[in-house]
């Protein structure tokens, strides 16, 4: 049997030493605990929007450590790259990773490093400030790939303790522990809004009503600080045409969506021909450390811009002239007045052989439905106010009489209007035909004057009521 005199026990960075002369009791079994640091590590923000060049800041605390020295690593992703922290933004700074050193500190220090990330334009890219710019067509990369920038922070460091018993003898000298802090921050997978909808209704003769729906992505709130849509020159915004104000200062979460409006003006001195550039709608963002982020987004209105091109196209060459004639200037409420349509189909002529789907000897005899039609609150039409157009006239002009009683005493200056159509179901074999529609040029009386009830006679007789 042997008694031991003297242990000493190394476990990776500790030493462990016993000395029976120093120590009266006996020791039978040594436990290590497991040591570990109070350093911290923290990135912000907790995400970056695509496209966008943005500032992280990296917060090392060392907690109750003594830090002697370290390093920290910036690693990017494939699609990222990072600035050095300490160095301008340059286009000569941008790197795939960086390390830098870490200077030693006490405990409860905080270090800060501030550097600016960005997206490779090369290699993932999202919506610019560029107009024009697609979401389809700047989204290059594979989108199960999730861009991330990692930081890894190297110390070497004793605890807060260690000076202090080292200088009283109550612990020997050793060399200093390491440890390895990570944090990561990552890119979201689209862009911070996207468009879910957009659409366009014409209404009256020159207006359109311009919807557009947005989803948020973001996970953190944002606040709409502006806005601003381009249109081509086609369609102007009128000057009470955003309806959007009290959106300003609205704060966006994730999931959410917002709905924005714009009344516009078509503008007929430009041509639908000349449409040349995309509808793009420009929003900027606000975070709350006041970084702001503008998002382009554009808009998908072929469906309306299509419609504009047809109208035009078939404008000049299928016009028909209608005339109404009043057979009287005035009249009593309930009393009928007869009206007559003269109508000239020869502008129809501009049609021939330009349907595909028929021949020209066929579109020359396409049959036409006419229509007319009021608003009641003004008159309540009789006689034949549908049918077809009798075509056989070789000067193209016919006439269609019809009855119309006026229901409201005073001045009428709304009158019956006729809508005519190409009627197609006889033709093209069943086949789905595109036609253009007609435009009515139509004249109508300065107004009527419509009178109410003076007076009504009336007999009165007695009955005899048998009980």
């Amino acid at each position: 049997h042997y008694i031991l005199g003297t242990v000493e026990m190394q476990w990776k960075e500790a030493s462990f030493h016993f000395d029976s002369s120093a120590l009266r009791r006996p020791v039978q079994s040594v436990e290590v605990m497991p040591s570990e640091p109070t350093q911290t590590v923290e990135l912000s923000p907790l995400f970056l929007i695509p496209g966008h060049t943005q500032q992280v800041r990296l917060v090392f605390h060392s907690g109750s450590d003594n830090v002697k020295e370290g390093k920290v690593e910036l690693i990017c992703s494939d699609g990222l790259k990072v600035v050095p922290p300490g160095q301008e933004a340059s286009d000569d700074a941008w790197c795939d990773s960086c390390s830098v050193a870490l200077e030693g500190c006490g405990p409860e220090t905080e270090i800060v490093f501030r550097t600016f990330v960005r997206t490779d334009s090369t290699r993932r890219s999202a919506p610019s400030d560029s107009p024009g710019g697609s979401q389809q067509q700047s989204r290059s990369r594979d989108d199960n790939i999730v861009q991330t920038m990692k930081t890894r922070v190297t110390t070497l460091y004793h605890h807060a303790r260690y000076d202090e018993l080292v200088s009283k003898g109550a612990e020997p000298k050793s060399d200093p522990m390491s440890t390895l802090l990570e944090a990561m921050v990552t890119t979201l997978d689209r862009p911070a809004l996207t468009v879910s909808q957009s659409d366009a209704y014409s209404y009256d003769d020159d207006h359109v009503m311009v919807s557009v729906t947005l989803h948020c992505n973001t996970p953190v709130p944002f606040f709409l600080k502006e806005w601003n849509v381009n249109f081509p020159a086609l369609l102007k915004v009128a000057d009470d045409g955003d309806l959007n104000q009290q959106m300003f200062g609205h704060a966006v979460a994730e999931g959410e969506e917002l709905f924005f409006g714009f009344k516009c003006i078509r503008n007929k001195l430009v041509s639908s021909s000349d449409i040349d550039e995309e509808p793009i709608l420009h929003v900027i963002l606000e975070d709350d450390s006041g970084k702001t982020f503008r998002q382009v987004l554009p808009l998908t209105l072929n469906t309306l811009f299509e419609e504009m091109r047809k109208e035009d196209e078939y404008a000049s060459m299928n016009t028909v002239t209608a005339e109404l004639k009043c057979s009287a200037q005035e009249g009593v409420v309930g009393s009928a007045v007869n009206f007559t349509y003269e109508v000239d189909l020869s502008g129809l002529s501009a049609i021939k052989g330009r349907l595909s789907s028929v021949g020209s000897d066929d579109a020359k005899g396409l049959p036409i439905v006419y229509t007319i039609s009021c608003d009641e609150a003004d008159w309540i039409l009789g006689g034949k106010v549908q049918g077809l157009v009798d075509r056989n006239s070789d000067s193209g002009k016919f006439k269609l009489d019809f009855v119309g009683i006026p229901t409201q005493s005073g001045l009428i200056e709304r009158w019956p209007e006729i809508m005519l159509v190409y009627d197609a179901s006889d033709f093209g074999g069943g086949k789905p035909m595109t036609l253009p529609p007609i435009t009515i040029h139509s004249r109508y009386p300065e107004l009527f004057r419509s009178l109410a009830y003076t007076h009504h006679a009336a007999l009165a007789c007695t009955t005899l009521l048998e009980v």
